[in-house]
């Protein structure tokens, strides 16, 4: 599970509510991230956020809106409305029994985010969260997953979770590239988890998943794909010292295409391994995360199933001044071998600097450049190649925190 990545002893204000503005303008060397059509283009965003703690000793409810408006100054079909939004509710039934939803939406335009919501994340990404790091082509962009969970803590050593979710993708008027146009899929899953702590520092896990995932809308790997995925995984967490933790897991996945492939035919079955580990140091003036992970997911639009290979490493640092700085890298290939006679892939590299600095009345400044870079190879219809440089300076402010009570 990831979080977000905070220095030790670092916490965030309970039971409140609280509304933020910012403004902020930046220079993006290719908004369309598209080398073929490449264009340039200065643009202000207008962004908002409102953020609901609320902890009680029966229910803890996260919710978290950031809705932002772009303004270029060359490409005003880009000039729109954006969504983003989080909820992340557990309720306390019983002694025993904690019961789980969240949820998560964006609506916006290619992978653009809001200045206010950046945030370096610790930790493993889920089994079924969608694709992040390859990246399609810019167009209007719906993702939205929920899920429920339910789980039963016998002890302080030993619990047991059930849990389901769906998720879906969906691309609106495209660029056509090479005719033709992403996948959009939808998916659901359920899953059983097995969690038993052996001594106070080490935890041993189980977790047995059933995916369900549908693409359509494509070509050339089928127009309508479904998946089946049975997977098995068992992990280790340990904290090796106060400020070090570290999780590593491993198992299989059993893949099932249904459905005719343009490329091929379906895969009948097989097994493929899946892991990957976390290790996470967080201290008074440094937090920072090293993670891999290896599995077979959807690709984000540009294919329908792939190998996906994943790296990352971020870390956060106070400097003199109240300055803070922020660094942010990964490393990704999706690679569509498992389609028959198809014998291509996507490898992406992203990276992020920032500084952030705070100013009177809860304001705080900050400066950043991202990069992306994707290349495609092999027999593939569609070309993600492109390059992508974006620089960004500006303000966020709290106009106003209500304490909720305890």
């Amino acid at each position: 599970m990831q979080t977000p990545l905070r220095y030790a002893g670092e916490s965030v204000p309970g039971n409140q509510l609280s509304l933020g503005l910012g403004v902020s303008t930046f220079y993006d060397d290719n908004v369309f991230q598209l080398n073929s059509r490449r264009v340039g283009d200065e643009a202000v965003s207008f962004d908002s956020r409102l953020a609901l703690l609320r902890q009680t000793d029966k229910l803890t409810m996260r919710f978290d809106y950031s809705p932002y408006f772009l303004l270029y100054r060359q490409t005003d079909q880009l000039d729109r409305l954006n969504h983003e939004a989080d909820l992340n509710l557990t309720s306390r039934l019983s002694s025993h029994f904690n019961l789980g939803l969240y949820g998560t939406f964006s609506y916006q335009d290619g992978v653009f985010q809001s200045l206010t919501g950046q945030q370096i994340m610790s930790g493993l990404s889920s089994p079924t969260i969608l694709n992040q790091t390859i990246l399609p082509y810019t167009t209007r962009t719906l993702t939205g997953s929920s899920g429920l969970n339910l789980s039963y803590v016998k002890n302080s050593r030993t619990s047991l979770t059930l849990a389901g979710g769906y998720n879906q993708q969906e691309f609106g008027s495209q660029v056509v590239v090479a005719g033709q146009s992403l996948y959009n899929s939808r998916g659901v899953s359920g899953s059983f988890q097995y969690q038993y702590r052996i001594t106070e520092h080490i935890a041993l896990g189980l977790l047995l998943l059933h995916q369900d995932s549908t693409f359509k809308g494509g070509e050339v790997f089928g127009s309508n794909l479904r998946y089946q995925g049975e997977t098995a995984l068992f992990s280790v967490g340990s904290r090796l010292s106060p400020t070090v933790g570290v999780t590593i897991f491993g198992g299989s996945q059993y893949i099932r295409v249904i459905g005719q492939s343009a490329a091929g035919a379906g895969i009948s079955g097989q097994f493929q391994p899946s892991g990957g580990g976390s290790i996470t140091k967080e201290v008074r003036k440094t937090a920072l995360n090293l993670s891999l992970q290896r599995s077979v997911s959807g690709s984000g639009g540009l294919y329908t199933l792939v190998k996906n290979t994943t790296g990352s490493f971020g870390v956060r640092r106070r400097l003199v001044g109240r300055w803070e700085a922020n660094f942010r890298a990964a490393a990704a290939r999706a690679d569509t071998s498992l389609i028959r006679s198809a014998t291509g892939r996507t490898d992406a590299l992203t990276g992020s600097f920032g500084l952030d600095r705070p100013l009177p009345r809860g304001s705080v400044f900050r400066i950043s450049y991202d990069t992306t870079h994707e290349l495609s190879k092999g027999n593939l219809p569609i070309s993600s190649n492109f390059d992508h440089n974006r620089v960004t300076a500006g303000i966020d402010c709290q106009l106003k925190a209500i304490s909720l009570g305890r």
